[in-house]
């Protein structure tokens, strides 16, 4: 029997937001995964849903695909601090033409210990569970999480726009819709729920008027492939006039997007997770697939 993967997410201390935030915040997750399903529906077998409050859940082809899901909603819901378990095992109980969240097996069953072990720990936010020894790959996976949370919202937006433009994608797949890139893109824009320095504040009044905030005429033929090949990270991530690029889609000038992307890691992020995705792909890719 084939080994699926399923992905559980939520959001850390969703309590200490209030009524209005929580439903606030409840629908821009629903954006942002309408949105992210259709552009991973290749590799998604049960689409992402809501299973219990502010709770998702869905059930992916393989695990590579299960991180690429949650690395870019962590981006879109940042400063909202979201965490997750992916379990990986058997789909046993199949409820047909069901949600995720009506199904059953090991593989449910694993990514609950895995998102209750995240629970547990300090310096994690997502973790695999396999039943098997998964030390390593959930230390590579976590690696650029202080990173990550300590940008300011202007760096967390042009990692939005480097994922967007040069996604990591697994040879199944390619993420090249530009309606689905400019709608993240916008919504991003939108967000105003969050802690000091994004509360209650708009995105897009802090960019410059000139912004056109269009991937529309930007090629996405950038894409980084996750092959479980060991390669040089700067090889694969690090392409050509990225600043020119993203200033135009910020009507802003080269010079200062450089400033953005070296003061917010972004690059040292990207060498981070490529680096744990292409472990992720070759312990958990096509060996435990029939």
């Amino acid at each position: 029997m084939s080994n699926y993967v399923s992905l559980i997410i939520d959001i850390e201390k969703s309590r200490m937001y209030s009524i209005d935030e929580r439903n606030e915040i409840q629908k821009y997750m629903s954006y942002c995964v309408e949105r992210l399903n259709n552009l991973f529906k290749k590799n998604i077998e049960l689409s992402v849903t809501f299973s219990a409050g502010d709770e998702l859940q869905g059930l992916f082809d393989d695990a590579t695909t299960a991180i690429l899901y949650f690395r870019l909603f962590e981006m879109l819901m940042k400063p909202v601090k979201v965490r997750a378990g992916i379990g990986i095992g058997e789909w046993t109980v199949k409820v047909q033409d069901g949600l995720s969240t009506q199904q059953d097996g090991p593989v449910y069953h694993n990514a609950r210990k895995a998102i209750e072990d995240v629970h547990k720990m300090q310096l994690q936010n997502v973790r695999i569970c396999s039943g098997g020894d998964d030390t390593l790959a959930n230390h590579l996976i976590n690696s650029s999480i202080s990173l990550k949370r300590q940008q300011i919202y202007m760096q967390n937006i042009v990692l939005v726009i480097l994922e967007l433009l040069y996604p990591f994608v697994t040879e199944k797949m390619k993420l090249t819709n530009y309606e689905i890139a400019n709608e993240l893109l916008s919504i991003k824009f939108e967000y105003k729920i969050g802690t000091s320095g994004y509360s209650r504040v708009r995105v897009g009044e802090k960019l410059s008027e000139k912004a056109h905030i269009s991937m529309q005429e930007i090629p996405m033929e950038n894409s980084i492939i996750i092959d479980g090949k060991t390669i040089e990270a700067e090889d694969a991530i690090l392409k050509k006039n990225v600043s020119s690029v993203i200033s135009k889609i910020l009507g802003c000038t080269r010079q200062n997007v450089d400033s953005i992307i070296r003061r917010g890691n972004a690059n040292k992020i990207r060498e981070l997770d490529f680096m744990a995705l292409q472990y992720v792909e070759k312990k958990y890719g096509g060996e435990i697939w029939n």
